[in-house]
């Protein structure tokens, strides 16, 4: 019984493939493997389909927001003399500058490597200047004692 059921899965996969071919070529080249038997599934009992809405689709709209501010490419320079380097820094940073580097004037300490230990003495560009944002801005700064 079961090789008649095998036999019939195989003679139906080749009637089903001479069927849908258009080119005879093609068919006789095919070769059908032989197959298990697959098992008999028990049929499900029909489900009812859900009954169609008749209400209207209710449209949703976004609120918009506005578009973001593009960033300014250049900024006003504020005064810094006498500021703490470290303080000096992050208001320029704030105002989205970002290539600042430190010089000293003092004789025994050449290099600022703790700005917060140093005092701003002098800056490269005027208070009030318009500066790019992406300009050098070099503060020189003495050592605090």
């Amino acid at each position: 019984m079961i090789g008649a059921v095998v036999l019939g899965c195989c003679g139906l996969t080749g009637v089903a493939a001479l069927v849908s071919s258009d080119d005879p070529a093609s068919t006789s080249a095919k070769k059908v493997a032989p197959t298990a038997a697959a098992p008999v599934l028990p049929s499900l009992p029909p489900t009812t389909a859900a009954a169609p809405t008749t209400a209207a689709p209710t449209l949703s709209v976004a609120p918009t927001t506005p578009a973001a501010s593009p960033k300014p490419t250049t900024v006003v320079m504020p005064n810094l003399v006498g500021m703490n380097a470290a303080v000096a820094q992050d208001k320029l940073e704030k105002l989205g500058l970002t290539n600042i580097q430190f010089g000293s004037q003092d004789e025994n300490d050449t290099f600022v490597i703790l700005a917060a230990n140093w005092t701003v003495t002098k800056q490269s560009h005027k208070k009030g200047a318009r500066v790019a944002v992406d300009d050098l801005v070099v503060l020189t700064c003495t050592k605090q004692r």
